[in-house]
């Protein structure tokens, strides 16, 4: 059988022509290799290098500065909490096995549900399955936040897990120890908007955000870069925690008492304008500021529920405004110590003038009445500012015509903004001077026919018993970083000098009949000299007697004032003449002051003056020492102290080491962490309170009590550890209760 020859030529030629397609083939694609490497490689690779970045940017936020009180005691802290993210990509597992991927999409899932139950599981799950189509995941991202402020615990929990395609973006949170104390001054913030101190010092207190990222170096090896958040700065208020409350209290059971539109109380040092206390009646949870407290009244509730949605609103933004700044009145008497400061500097009436009262006074069909309707008969300047004579002020304006009282009046800040470092502060309203008719000034004279605010009122009383210097009230004395350098500083600032000192130690001293035998006699406290003025005023439509504004200013001690109160109840409902006064409030703000202080009396039993005598000693330089010798140091040299800043490092200090000061005198400690202080916080100040009062506070910012002995009975006489000391949350302060012992007294005759 003979074989069959196949053609070698053909067979030649399609191998030829297979070789010649792939050699073809290969050029083309190398061509395009070449293409994409030489002309379009660095644009591709800054993309892949891009695509790698974008896929790794985090900001981290920075711990927003502290608030604090004049003694380092928080209000508002700023603690890391982080958000929870999904990476829907990851979790995915596209590339792996069936089983494997499940087992950890389960895990991932169940553990995510036992902590954040109420998340939609369903939809979750299906966005992590691979869409056949595109062979992608459904939910095709790499960020989805499930969980926003998480504590550190939380997150801690979940890692110990090792949950794929679950990631932690840092964040922090805002929190408020003390809850409603000092709610309008601090301020609170939501979303974008802020309010109070949070608002007038946010520039200081925002800090710096971090950043985490893939960066590529001169090699084209790709380095993660860490840029550290830098934390904001720390508000130091002039609010004292103590004073605080003790006007919180008061301002709350007079409302609770006197039900009113608001109560209000300031307490400020007239030769400087710091504010010790600032306290308004309309309280929130500065940490819940949408929460109405008065919701757990069954009747409120019932009024609330009938609202309309911005009826609701208007309540909100009411019980958030700050009364005593952004809100106004009409003063009634308590303007009329500047009526008579004004026409004793002009010398237009003495000391000695004299003023008959019948009772009322009638100009022009007009009949402006005394509220002694019987009168007062015969009253020099100094009855006539005790007892709240309206005559004596008619007259005494008529005499200095309404140029110099419009002027003056302006001189002493009304119609002005004070310039106190808060958000919306009202001007107040008054009459231009050509509006000014004979009927108009006589109702001036004694502070009606025009509006103010409590901080205008209590800044221009001061102006009149210290000296005649219209001050500027501050309620921020420093910014301190976390160094302990300040950054910011507000120190006393004169505004405008109104009278003279010879003018203004009148005032000072007549106006101490005012609490002896006058109007305001319900303050006095035997043993300190008070002065003072009382003031109702009618506010809104004279024909419908039911809107009234009472108020009381009080300062002591006469012969140097250091604390000066205002007092008001504004709007009382059902208003009787003599049933609601705030008489009472400045009486009780004062006693409080003085059992804090530990303030001695002006005078003793048979009326001489008492004195203290006190040495002095020279102070240490404290530079990077720590707190705890630096207070043992202290303590032996007689010599109190205050911390700015938190840790138990001292770097700086005032006065500084060398001076020569008197015992008792404070030390100002500026305090950061050192490597051992992360998580504490500054126990604080508690001695002097009453074991329920020292519980609360030490409570409210993270410390548990125990006492000595398990006595609870009088007041802590000391703890341990020391107030200022930065210690971790949770730990026992050891208190040390008992009576208070009195300081020996020396009297003597002036």
């Amino acid at each position: 059988m003979k074989r069959k020859r196949i053609p070698i030529a053909p067979i030649k030629g399609r191998l030829y022509f297979a070789f010649f397609m792939f050699v073809i083939t290969l050029t083309i694609l190398g061509g395009r290799v070449y293409y994409w490497k030489t002309v379009k490689g660095a644009e591709y690779e800054s993309r892949a290098k891009e695509q790698q970045i974008n896929s790794y940017d985090v900001m981290v936020q920075a711990n927003r500065g502290s608030i604090v009180d004049r003694n380092n005691q928080p209000f508002a802290v700023s603690t890391v909490v982080y958000n929870v993210i999904l990476d829907s990509r990851v979790l995915s597992l596209k590339n792996a096995r069936e089983d494997y991927r499940t087992t950890q999409q389960n895990k991932t899932f169940a553990a995510l549900q036992e902590v954040f139950p109420d998340l939609d599981y369903d939809e979750l799950r299906h966005g992590v399955q691979i869409n056949p189509e595109t062979g992608n995941p459904y939910t095709d991202n790499s960020w989805k936040v499930l969980a926003k402020k998480v504590d550190k615990d939380v997150k801690e929990a979940l890692e110990e897990q090792d949950l794929i395609g679950v990631y932690f973006e840092q964040d922090t949170k805002r929190t408020y120890p003390l809850k409603t104390l000092a709610c309008h001054v601090i301020g609170f913030i939501r979303g974008d908007s802020k309010s109070g101190i949070e608002s007038y010092y946010d520039k200081y207190m925002t800090g710096t955000p971090g950043r985490s990222f893939i960066a590529y170096d001169g090699n084209s090896t790709a380095m993660r870069q860490e840029y550290d958040p830098k934390d904001g700065d720390t508000v130091v208020t002039t609010i004292d925690y103590t004073i605080q409350q003790y006007a919180e209290d008061i301002v709350k059971e007079t409302a609770e008492q006197w039900p009113a539109d608001a109560v209000g109380i300031i307490v400020m040092n007239p030769n400087t304008g710091e504010i010790y206390a600032m306290a308004d009646s309309n309280a929130f949870d500065l940490n819940q500021p949408d929460e109405v407290l008065a919701m757990s009244d069954e009747e409120f509730k019932e009024t609330w529920d009938a609202m309309t949605e911005e009826e609701k609103l208007d309540y909100k933004y009411n019980m958030w405004k700050n009364f005593n700044v952004s809100s106004t009145y009409e003063p009634g008497s308590i303007f009329k110590p500047i009526t008579v400061a004004a026409a004793l500097e002009e010398g237009i009436i003495t000391p000695q003038d004299t003023f008959f009262c019948s009772g009322s006074v009638e100009m022009y069909d007009e009949i402006m009445r005394c509220h002694l309707r019987s009168g007062h008969n015969t009253l020099d300047v100094q009855g006539a500012l005790a007892q709240s004579c309206n005559p004596a002020m008619i007259y005494i304006s008529q005499k200095m015509g309404k140029e110099t009282l419009y002027r003056y009046k302006k001189n002493f800040g009304f119609g002005d903004k004070t310039g106190i470092d808060l958000p919306a502060e009202e001007n107040g309203i008054l009459y231009g001077e050509d509006a000014i008719g004979p009927i108009e000034l006589a109702t001036i004279s004694f502070g009606q026919g025009f509006n103010t605010t409590s901080i205008q009122a209590v800044t221009a009383f001061s102006a009149v018993i210290n000296g005649g210097n219209l001050m500027k009230p501050y309620i921020v004395s420093q910014v301190v970083d976390k160094q302990g350098n300040i950054v910011y500083e507000n120190k006393p600032e004169i505004r405008n000098r109104v009278i003279s000192r010879e003018t203004s130690d009148l005032m000072r001293i007549m106006m101490k009949a005012t609490i002896e035998e006058g109007t305001g006699k319900k303050a006095k406290i035997e043993g300190y000299s008070i002065g003072g003025k009382t003031g109702t005023a009618q506010n809104g439509s004279r024909k419908v007697q039911d809107k009234w504004a009472l108020s009381c200013l009080t300062y002591f001690p006469v012969e140097n004032p250091q604390y000066v109160v205002l007092a008001v109840i504004f709007r009382p409902e059902d208003y009787q003449d003599g049933k609601q006064t705030p008489v009472p409030m400045t009486k009780k703000m004062m006693e409080d002051i003085i059992k804090y202080k530990n303030i001695q009396p002006s005078y003793a039993e048979d009326g001489t003056a008492i004195t203290k005598k006190q040495g002095t000693v020279t102070v240490d330089d404290y530079t990077n020492s720590d707190i705890f010798s630096t207070l043992l140091s202290l303590d032996s040299k007689n010599l109190n102290y205050r911390t700015v800043g938190t840790g138990n490092i001292v770097v700086n200090q005032f006065p500084h080491g060398g001076t020569q000061v008197e015992e008792g005198s404070q030390i100002t400690l500026y305090v950061e962490k050192g490597e051992d202080d992360e998580g504490t916080m500054p126990v604080p100040d508690v001695r002097g309170k009453n074991y329920s009062e020292a519980v609360t506070l030490l409570n409210d910012s993270g410390f548990e009590v125990k006492t000595e002995n398990e006595k609870t009975d009088g007041v802590v006489l000391s703890q341990s550890p020391k107030y200022g000391v930065s210690v971790e949350l949770g730990t026992e302060i050891t208190l040390t209760m008992g009576e208070q012992q009195k300081e020996e007294e020396n009297t003597s005759n002036e």
